[in-house]
């Protein structure tokens, strides 16, 4: 599938999942849901600036870029105030350190695939893996797991 398919088409399943998020929670949480939207809107607005480009047939200079590049990285930041909204003291300290555990663990398994010296078959599948370790990584490092007296107080109480 060429790129011109596949970023109109991961922005709109990223739209779709903040609009659907802010659906879930516009009663439990009117902050979040608002957060959501918000995400949703912007998500909306790159995916229609994507389609726009690949219509037109423009092509990629820095004044088409820069502005895409900017709207992601903001994009990443909703996702990353989302995700510590809805899931920060929710996580107990022993799934926090298992899942930390993983993301180096997949971290360096790509970098191993990456520079292994035998084939350079799977250099493609230690980059992306290392891509998405790493952004999964700056995103859960955002997360604040539960305080021990806290999931203490839940089993005992």
């Amino acid at each position: 599938m060429s790129s011109q398919v596949t970023l109109p088409l991961v922005a709109a399943l990223v739209a779709a999942f903040w609009l659907a998020a802010a659906r879930m929670l516009r009663k439990t949480d009117p902050g979040g849901a608002r957060l959501a939207r918000v995400g949703g809107i912007l998500a909306i607005v790159l995916c229609g600036a994507l389609i726009a480009v690949a219509a037109i047939n423009l092509p990629i200079s820095a004044a088409v870029a820069i502005p895409m590049f900017v709207a992601a990285i903001v994009e990443f930041g909703f996702v990353i105030a989302f995700v510590t909204r809805v899931a920060s003291g929710r996580v107990s300290q022993r799934l926090f350190l298992i899942c930390v555990l993983a993301i180096i663990a997949c971290i360096l398994l790509g970098i191993v695939l990456m520079f292994q010296p035998w084939t350079p078959a799977v250099f493609g599948i230690g980059f992306d893996l290392v891509l998405i370790a790493l952004v999964a990584f700056m995103i859960w490092s955002h997360i604040t797991p539960q305080n021990r007296t806290k999931a203490g107080d839940e089993r005992h109480g």
